[in-house]
């Protein structure tokens, strides 16, 4: 296996502790031009995802039926489990629910290690992602900041978004206006 091989692949799985990939947030892939892809992946429990790095160390043990969606080309992640419990201490409660401001935005991508070096008006506040098990809108839904994490519970879920930055999120959007 190549370096080049060996590189996309790790990207790809997700590996890392922070439910993230190989280098910087922003660093931006071209797989053939590419960037409206994701993939699907689960896990049984948060701890299996969390332990095999598919979901962030601040996801609570606990929770089953993982589902996670991943933009192949950025950063966007959405993921769902089923989980009744409470959030940890790290997340943060947001003034307006499905609308962190600024400072709150600032303050959440400081304490995240994917987030803490970037100017937070360099990442959206938008979904690109689509999958058949996330409800429409309900990154609009958000009550907590977990990190770059929006998140929400409802009905014995636990929903989390995170966004892409502007310079994906854009390509994504061009890609589907051809």
């Amino acid at each position: 296996m190549g370096a080049t091989t060996f590189a996309a692949a790790l990207f790809l799985s997700g590996c890392g502790t922070d439910g993230g990939s190989l280098g910087s947030f922003d660093q931006e892939f071209d797989l053939d031009g590419v960037y409206n892809d994701s993939a699907s992946k689960q896990a049984v429990s948060s701890e299996e995802g969390v332990e095999s790095g598919l979901l962030a160390a601040w996801v609570p043990a606990g929770g089953t039926n993982v589902q996670l969606q991943q933009r192949s080309t950025g950063q966007e992640r959405l993921f769902t489990m089923d989980y009744e419990g409470d959030l940890p201490e790290t997340c943060t409660a947001i003034h307006v629910p499905g609308e962190p401001s600024a400072l709150e935005l600032e303050s959440a991508y400081a304490s995240d290690e994917r987030t803490k070096d970037m100017d937070p008006a360099e990442i959206v506040e938008f979904r690109t992602l689509e999958a058949d098990w996330w409800p429409e809108g309900a990154e609009e839904m958000t009550t907590d900041l977990c990190g770059r994490w929006w998140v929400h519970q409802e009905d014995g879920k636990l929903y989390a978004f995170a966004p892409d930055t502007e310079g994906v999120a854009n390509k994504v959007m061009e890609e589907r206006a051809q």
